[in-house]
């Protein structure tokens, strides 16, 4: 069924359809995308939010994009390569800004708006899963989860049917 689901018993997705800002509502100078402030900014203008999580190597939740630091902190590491304590010293595009965690989102967003949660993985390693499928089943909004890897949501579908997903495709 991960090719043709099912139409009936199918999460509830009409919470989640708004407009979305993608990686929060960011200008990429002054307030970086994927960052704290770029999260308020959109949750206050009503705005729904995406954002990718992936894990570090100790085992957080961090809201982050690229798999590398390269692109948004001018460092060829990979986030799964740091903990939490060494990713925190780089900054988000020469600002103040450094990487949230996921739980820090939560806490700001605090239901406002929707929620576009994209699992980020690069193999069948579904390890980032559990620990974001636990800090949303206390999350008071609306949400989906969402991936480009089919096995990740074949994780959500098995151990959290209730929860909306989304296949994302190129």
């Amino acid at each position: 069924s991960m090719i043709m689901p099912r139409a009936t018993d199918q999460p509830d997705m009409s919470k989640i359809l708004v407009d979305y800002a993608h990686r929060g509502l960011f200008d990429n100078k002054t307030v970086p995308e994927n960052s704290l402030e770029a999260f308020r900014r959109a949750a206050e203008h009503g705005f729904g939010i995406e954002l990718d999580v992936q894990l570090t190597a100790d085992g957080h939740v961090v809201v982050f994009h690229d798999y590398t630091l390269t692109r948004v902190c001018g460092a060829d590491v990979k986030v799964s390569e740091l903990t939490l304590s060494e990713l925190r010293q780089y900054k988000l595009l020469g600002t103040g800004y450094t990487v949230p965690t996921l739980t820090e989102v939560l806490a700001l967003v605090n239901g406002r708006v929707p929620l576009l949660v994209e699992v980020k993985g690069e193999s069948t390693n579904d390890g980032v899963c559990l620990p974001t499928a636990r800090l949303l089943d206390d999350y008071n909004g609306a949400f989906c989860v969402e991936s480009f890897n089919p096995m990740l949501l074949r994780w959500f579908k098995i151990h959290r049917p209730e929860v909306a997903r989304g296949q994302l495709v190129t």
